[in-house]
């Protein structure tokens, strides 16, 4: 005779922290550097505009570049 078993699943329970952003978190350029946020060194990563996407054929970068073209031929 057969007797079923069965077993308790284990969870894993997952804790969220948010964390408020503002615009002095947001540095652009290439590569990383590091900041001191709470006593600890940080590294940061720099956001590379020129590989984010601003449309379907042009990044930030290059919309930025026309937009500063178009104003210093004005």
């Amino acid at each position: 005779m057969a007797t079923d078993t069965t077993t308790e699943d284990s969870t894993t329970q997952l804790v969220f922290t948010r964390q408020v952003m503002g615009a002095e978190d947001l540095i652009f350029g290439f590569g990383s550097t590091s900041q001191i946020r709470e006593g600890q060194n940080i590294a940061i990563t720099l956001i590379n505009a020129d590989v984010i996407p601003y449309d379907n054929t042009r990044t930030i970068k290059q919309a930025l570049d026309e937009l500063f073209l178009s104003q210093a031929s004005s």
